[in-house]
């Protein structure tokens, strides 16, 4: 007969794992907030990103290629921007509640200080668009990017829209984090609350 191996010292004592699951991350309503926010998040920068960067690439780096230097430096807070928040949309579960605060407040700045620079631009309103056929009505150094101005409307349109976003999770995560209610310093916290319970029954039939 085949000998059967010598078990594994401890072998015994762990305990399955469960798996993770939608429902478990999902089951308060504020683990459902942050998931709905940070997906709105999502779609808005990846669209704001695609924008940002197809202006760049067509007009290069060179400012002479742009109507003027500050609307060129205006993209690439943006283009930064978008990087940076594409990263904090995709890692914001690793990170505290205590970081999202000067987060939110950087974007809120970078977001609002380039939609401000492309307000001020005659595309700033969207409004002149419908006058694109008619160069005398925008300054000579912008009629060769006529063209662009629904893009530049749009690229301003959702840089606010970040703005909001980022003003919004920023008192939100500020009332969260320091709300009368005790909470933990996580965001899907449902298998930490899961360990803290089996803890206190573990010590009640100690008892």
């Amino acid at each position: 007969m085949a000998k059967r191996a010598a078990p594994t010292p401890g072998a015994g004592n762990h305990e399955a794992r469960p798996r993770p699951s939608l429902k478990k991350i999902f089951s308060t309503s504020r683990q459902v907030f942050y998931a709905c926010f940070f997906i709105l998040w999502f779609c808005i920068d990846v669209a704001e990103l695609g924008l940002v960067s197809q202006q760049i690439h067509k007009h290069g780096r060179e400012t002479a290629n742009w109507p003027t230097g500050k609307f060129q430096h205006a993209m690439g807070l943006l283009l930064f921007a978008t990087l940076f928040g594409l990263l904090f949309c995709l890692f914001h579960w690793a990170l505290g509640l205590t970081l999202y605060l000067p987060l939110f407040l950087a974007f809120g700045v970078f977001f609002g200080t380039g939609a401000g620079i492309l307000e001020e631009t005659p595309f700033g309103h969207g409004l002149q668009c419908k006058h694109k056929n008619d160069p005398s009505r925008f300054p000579a150094n912008w009629v060769p990017f006529l063209n662009d101005c629904s893009r530049v409307t749009a690229i301003e349109g959702l840089a606010w829209a970040m703005f909001a976003l980022a003003v919004f999770g920023l008192f939100f995560a500020f009332a969260d984090k320091f709300s009368f209610t005790s909470r933990r310093n996580t965001v899907y916290e449902s298998y930490a609350e899961e360990g803290h319970a089996k803890l206190e029954e573990k010590h009640e039939e100690a008892h």
